[in-house]
């Protein structure tokens, strides 16, 4: 009986997050973009909700079972909720943050980030969800840089997400953290996969453009990568051919430049109005 609770859990959660990115994508591009980005955060927040309870819901049928080791039908259930939550947290995530950047109304937490160490165990924790093998060099010493820490970990997140949906069967992901020629790092996801279609690579950082991908997204995961990488003064770079793979490369400088505090604009002085006078009787 658990077993088929856990099952109709695994698929209501994957079908919920699939309605979840289209009615995202429809709605980004159906609603004009003034209107969608003022109300569309508490719409996606409303819409989490169930996601989110359908995986407690299976957390807490997990917890109530007998201590012992999961089988393996048990194994591929909580596999499916964790990859699930995943999809459900990131396509809520990337919009926020998408929806922030295109108003200019993130301040970054810069701090200094030891960017392979970083970069590498945000890999790690994704690799864990992912089917598709995934190798990390983080190799080499400190390559400190200042910046947010958990924009880049959104990014690292990103590219590996764009890479698992564009690799295919059979490819494998690699992320490098290099220092840049002109100091700064070089973060490099690369795989071995189908690779991205022209028509597709024109609009890799187009919102809401999920092309033929294979797995349910909002489209707007790479869109997201290209503005956390110009907030810190970097920039994003793609070289992708059919049948030979994908690689993209960001650089991010030392340190992000500094801009300008908008000026203070005084607060209008009112002045005081006299009181008529009462005529006297």
């Amino acid at each position: 009986m658990t077993t088929w609770i856990l099952t109709a859990l695994a698929l209501a959660g994957w079908l919920t997050t699939a309605l979840l990115a289209a009615t995202i994508l429809r709605r980004g591009r159906d609603v004009p973009a003034p209107e969608f980005r003022a109300g569309e955060p508490a719409v996606v927040a409303h819409e989490m909700r169930t996601p989110l309870t359908l995986i407690n819901g299976a957390a807490e049928l997990l917890a109530e079972e007998s201590p012992g080791p999961l089988t393996d039908h048990q194994r591929t259930f909580v596999d499916t909720i964790r990859e699930n939550s995943a999809q459900a947290i990131d396509i809520a995530e990337n919009f926020i943050t998408n929806l922030k950047l295109s108003n200019s109304s993130v301040q970054l937490n810069l701090s200094p980030v030891d960017i392979r160490a970083t970069v590498g165990a945000a890999a790690r924790q994704l690799a864990q969800f992912s089917d598709v093998p995934l190798y990390v060099d983080a190799s080499g010493g400190l390559l400190p840089i200042s910046a947010d820490r958990g924009l880049v970990r959104q990014l690292v997140w990103n590219l590996i997400a764009n890479a698992a949906r564009h690799a295919g069967e059979g490819a494998t992901i690699t992320v490098r953290i290099d220092e840049g020629s002109a100091g700064g790092a070089l973060i490099e996801v690369t795989d071995n996969g189908a690779g991205i279609p022209d028509s597709e690579r024109d609009k890799l950082f187009t919102p809401f453009a999920t092309g033929t991908s294979r797995r349910p997204g909002s489209g707007i995961g790479m869109t997201v990568v290209q503005q956390i990488a110009r907030i810190h003064g970097g920039k994003v770079m793609v070289d992708s051919a059919r049948g030979r793979g994908t690689a993209v490369v960001v650089y991010l400088p030392a340190a992000p430049p500094q801009v300008p505090a908008p000026p203070q604009v005084p607060a209008p002085t009112r002045r005081a109005t006299p009181a008529p006078e009462r005529e006297e009787s």
